[in-house]
């Protein structure tokens, strides 16, 4: 019991210096897989996770929305911390008064914990086909418009709009991209990405987070690997 905070807690630690939408990304998908397995929760990881959302919360570069992000992912924090959770049940004050009164056996049942049930997983969406040509035809198609590993992107509206082609920019899209990247750094690029998936991936977060389009986690990546791509 307590592997999967203890693992979690080692790769929080290695995002503390990381982006603010990288902060925000990984605290959500440990809060996920946190909730998923109740019974591996503990205070420490609840703890370090407080800590990465706090320094979120007083970064002054975070913007209104990431902010409020990070609250509402502290919330959720503070709903799983065993610190928090009663096991005990309140008693009305005559309850107690009758039971001093005669001797009473107790019904085991009714001081039982419920087992948490574990919510289903959401699937993480992703279809390879999305893309026309997939992520390396979009690659393609941005360095085909000149673009460069190298060049600073100031717009990246028009960047990913070059790399999906004829599809239309929306939230949709921008996920789709970044599952597209995300599956194929697991099963075809050795989990490396060359500099314009690099700059893919930057322009999909640096779009979306603003926007508060959700990302969708990859079913492919286990926690660590998501921190390894991240990185």
């Amino acid at each position: 019991m307590g592997n999967l905070s203890t693992l979690t807690q080692e790769a929080l630690r290695q995002v503390v210096d990381k982006s603010i939408t990288t902060r925000i990304l990984r605290s959500r998908q440990a809060i996920s897989d946190l909730e998923k397995q109740p019974n591996e929760i503990t205070w420490r990881v609840c703890a370090v996770l407080r800590g990465v959302l706090k320094s979120v919360t007083t970064d002054t570069e975070a913007s209104p929305e990431q902010i409020k992000d990070a609250q509402r992912l502290l919330i959720r924090v503070r709903k799983i911390n065993p610190r928090n959770q009663k096991d005990d049940e309140e008693v009305p004050i005559e309850e107690l008064e009758s039971t001093n009164r005669r001797i009473a056996t107790p019904d085991p049942e009714k001081y039982e914990r419920p087992i948490a049930q574990k919510p289903p997983r959401e699937p993480d969406g992703y279809q390879a086909d999305f893309i026309e040509g997939g992520i390396d035809a979009a690659i393609e198609h941005v360095i085909a418009k000149g673009y460069t590993a190298d060049m600073t992107i100031k717009q990246h509206e028009p960047f990913l709009q070059t790399a999906l082609g004829s599809r239309t920019l929306d939230a949709l899209a921008a996920d789709q991209l970044w599952l597209a990247l995300s599956y194929a750094w697991k099963e075809r690029w050795n989990q490396k990405l060359a500099p314009m998936a690099k700059k893919l991936q930057t322009a999909v977060l640096s779009y979306s987070n603003p926007k508060g389009f959700q990302i969708h986690e990859p079913d492919c990546l286990s926690f660590v690997e998501s921190i390894d791509f991240l990185s």
